[in-house]
């Protein structure tokens, strides 16, 4: 995919202080053991290190109770790299009309570790073990500043939107398919939006995105952008 044009496939230019920047924190052999058995990274190859990701982890309160997440900030790919995240998000409004559609399908996709890395990509997002062991990711992680922009043309290829697919691959005409970052509403027929939420959901399976667990299938109330909906359907049984 042209999208992995964003990355970058060379080396990074020295930085500041003349060579790629190697921080002093490692990830714990405990954590490292866990990242491994869920494919994150995997050891580094013999390409020249391009970059250094700075790994730690957060604690976050989610609604099943606390979560830690894993973070990998690429420090040097931010600070290198003249990629800027570039892409036209629309005013709210635009995204309101498909309320008066019978049914929506929500899918999101998970902001952390969304997608694999190319394997000629990896040698910019590296960093060691606890036992000096070089290691690097193998997928894209959350924090780089371009991720928004792929994140948003990835999620858009999968839905099947025009901007960025051929009509060949499109979503049905039936179906409007509103896309923001990694948010997917598929509104329509009750029977069109879930045969193409099922359609959107093998896209992403073979480009190996990862889906996150909040999803709603052919719904009448549900959320997108933070909003709760409600289709004309499900105000007027």
């Amino acid at each position: 995919m042209k999208v992995w044009g964003l990355v970058g496939r060379s080396p990074l230019p020295p930085s500041s202080s003349g060579k790629a920047r190697e921080g002093s924190r490692r990830i714990p052999t405990a954590d490292a053991r866990l990242l491994r058995k869920a494919g994150i990274i995997e050891d580094g190859s013999s390409t020249v290190t391009g970059g250094w990701i700075i790994p730690f982890s957060v604690v976050e309160e989610k609604t099943t109770g606390l979560r830690r997440r894993w973070i990998a900030w690429p420090r040097d790919k931010n600070s290198d790299d003249p990629c800027e995240a570039n892409f036209h998000l629309l005013h709210i409004s635009h995204y309101l009309p498909p309320v008066m559609a019978e049914a929506a399908s929500c899918l999101d996709v998970k902001t952390s570790f969304i997608v694999p890395l190319p394997r000629e990509t990896r040698h910019l997002f590296r960093c060691r073990v606890e036992d000096g062991t070089l290691v690097e990711l193998t997928r894209l992680p959350m924090g780089y500043k371009a991720g928004p922009e792929i994140l948003q043309i990835i999620t858009s290829a999968a839905a099947g939107v025009t901007t960025v697919v051929h009509r060949l691959w499109a979503a049905p005409p039936l179906v409007r398919v509103d896309v923001w970052i990694d948010n997917r509403r598929i509104a329509g027929p009750k029977s069109d939006a879930t045969l193409w939420e099922a359609q959107v959901l093998r896209n992403a399976d073979s480009c190996h995105a990862t889906i996150g667990e909040d999803r709603e299938s052919g719904a009448t109330h549900y959320t997108f952008l933070g909003c709760g909906l409600i289709t004309l359907i499900g105000r007027y049984p």
